[in-house]
């Protein structure tokens, strides 16, 4: 009994004591694992960013051309002023092409007061509503749905001449009158207010 017990103590302190790595076994590092899940996230990372700007290249590869003066307007708003589109020149300026039947228009409606109340001194924005024949409907869903930015009432001449084929479209023009941007489709506040800035 006692030879069995010195030969098991002699094993015991033979057998060298396993390492902390070696313990936890399937916790030990594994850097190549580690970047096989790097690589991936990279790649889905630049499949989504690919499909982002692919989708908005898509959408808007049929409105005006960027790099060229947008078309001027002269359009009235809704207590019949007269605004046209060279006073604001000096100003980065968004413009807001939209319908009142638009469920993503309408969807955009908060961030654009946001938008508006937080503009610095040298950016405007202008909205222009396509349905604007009935103007006494357009005061009353301006007044229910509490819009605080300008609109100007949209003709079919202005939407030919901008090429506007969905709404809302927005394009992003600099002080000098020159388009730098254009979207189509859903933008929030963030968004647009990005833009304005890249388009100084």
């Amino acid at each position: 009994m006692a030879a069995r017990y010195d030969r098991a103590r002699k094993h015991a302190q033979a057998t060298p004591a396993a390492t902390d790595t070696e313990a936890r076994g399937l916790d030990a590092p594994k850097p190549a694992s580690r970047l096989r899940r790097l690589r991936r996230f990279g790649l889905e990372f630049g499949v989504i960013l690919f499909v982002f700007f692919g989708l908005g290249l898509w959408q808007t590869r049929g409105l005006l051309p960027r790099g060229e003066p947008l078309p001027e307007f002269d359009l009235v708003d809704l207590d019949g002023k007269r605004v046209t589109l060279t006073d604001y020149r000096g100003k980065t300026l968004l413009v807001h092409v939209w319908a009142t039947w638009c469920g993503v228009c309408r969807q955009e409606f908060s961030a654009l007061n946001a938008l508006h109340a937080d503009l610095e001194p040298d950016q405007a924005l202008v909205t222009v509503v396509a349905d604007s024949k009935d103007r006494a409907r357009l005061v009353s869903f301006i007044r229910e749905h509490q819009l605080e930015y300008p609109v100007l009432l949209g003709t079919q001449e202005l939407l030919e001449s901008y090429k506007i084929e969905a709404f809302p479209t927005n394009y992003y023009v600099d002080g000098a009158g020159m388009l730098r941007d254009k979207t189509v489709g859903l933008s929030t506040r963030v968004s647009m207010a990005a833009r304005m800035a890249c388009t100084k």
